[in-house]
């Protein structure tokens, strides 16, 4: 394929599919707990995309991924319950970093198209978020769920300008190759994580 963001879909489609179908947050009897549960996975999975993704904006004027003020929102959610006493805040996860690490080896020459894929992971969960806010957010209120209100009524904006500038920067074959490549990894890094979970609370990954 000769479009980015179309290989990009293509490519993780099924990964995607994956995810989303075994999140807890999604059932309809979701609750706060397994909220907060998503948010430990998501700043593990975030912490350590956060020096890729810096990279990645000194590299491309005009967009900023904002990983702090991502990792902030999760902190607040954390915050935001007694029950965060039982929930730490985690370390940066290592089987995320151990997967980019391995992506950019397999494409020692487009190390920033790898990077590309892997925030088109975190963009587009961006969009996810707020549909999963307006399921959760009458049911777990008064709770703010910080994170899933992403950017609000510009998310939709920020998605667009996202679009345009992975188009500009991943466009040759080998780029598009090596942004998939690091989208997979990202999805892999974070689908450890819930498959951990289900392990732990004796449920079929």
């Amino acid at each position: 394929m000769t479009d980015a963001l179309q290989a990009l879909r293509h490519a993780t489609a099924e990964r995607h599919a994956q995810l989303d179908s075994g999140l807890p947050i999604a059932r309809a009897d979701a609750s706060l707990t397994d909220y907060l549960e998503h948010v430990q996975a998501l700043a593990a999975w975030l912490q350590a995309l956060w020096p890729a993704l810096q990279t990645l904006q000194a590299h491309a004027p005009g967009f900023g991924f904002a990983p702090a003020a991502r990792l902030s929102a999760l902190r607040e959610d954390l915050a935001h319950t007694a029950e965060q006493a039982t929930l730490p805040w985690p370390r940066p996860s290592a089987t995320t970093a151990l997967c980019l690490e391995q992506a950019l080896a397999r494409h020692p020459g487009q190390a920033d198209a790898v990077r590309w894929g892997m925030a088109y992971v975190v963009e587009g969960s961006q969009l996810g978020g707020q549909v999963l806010h307006r399921g959760l957010a009458p049911r777990l209120a008064p709770h703010p769920l910080r994170y899933l209100q992403g950017d609000g009524a510009g998310t939709g904006a920020r998605w667009k300008a996202f679009m345009a500038l992975l188009r500009t920067h991943v466009a040759s074959p080998p780029a598009i190759a090596a942004a998939c490549d690091g989208a997979l990894a990202a999805f892999q890094g974070l689908q450890a994580h819930f498959d951990t979970m289900d392990a732990t609370q004796g449920t079929p990954a």
